[in-house]
């Protein structure tokens, strides 16, 4: 296992998809990251010297990733939230927040939407027979 940017990689996996367990680091970003060093995709994470590690490390350093990344989301929705805007909106509305990208709700959105509690005595009546 190799620590890069306190997060512990395994050492079968390829260059990219090592980088990819750090949160904040996707394929294309991994993939920059490698080309900009001149390290081979091809390469796994034991293969790797000291010296590429940390240049890897530094590179990553860059980017905001893991908890500062993170950080960064949840203070943009907090943002959102307090002004007031149309998505700021659909996220506050808290026991059952809506989706925020312009999904149907009428039938679906189960997920944004919550699971809703209904009593025995709200439920719909059976039509009465005439």
């Amino acid at each position: 296992m190799v620590r890069i940017s306190n997060k512990e990689i395994p050492d079968k996996k390829n260059i990219r998809a090592g980088l990819t367990n750090i949160y904040g680091i996707g394929w294309s970003t991994a993939e920059k990251i490698i080309n900009k060093l001149g390290i081979g995709n091809s390469k796994r994470i034991r293969d790797l010297s000291e010296t590429e590690i940390k240049s890897i490390s530094e590179k990553i350093k860059q980017f905001s990733i893991e908890g500062e990344l993170k950080e960064k989301i949840q203070k943009n929705i907090s943002e959102q939230i307090s002004l007031g805007t149309y998505k700021g909106l659909r996220r506050s509305r808290r026991p059952n927040p809506l989706p925020i990208h312009g999904q149907r709700t009428r039938h679906n959105a189960r997920t944004a939407k919550g699971h809703k509690r209904i009593t025995i005595a709200n439920k719909k009546k059976a039509p009465t027979p005439k």
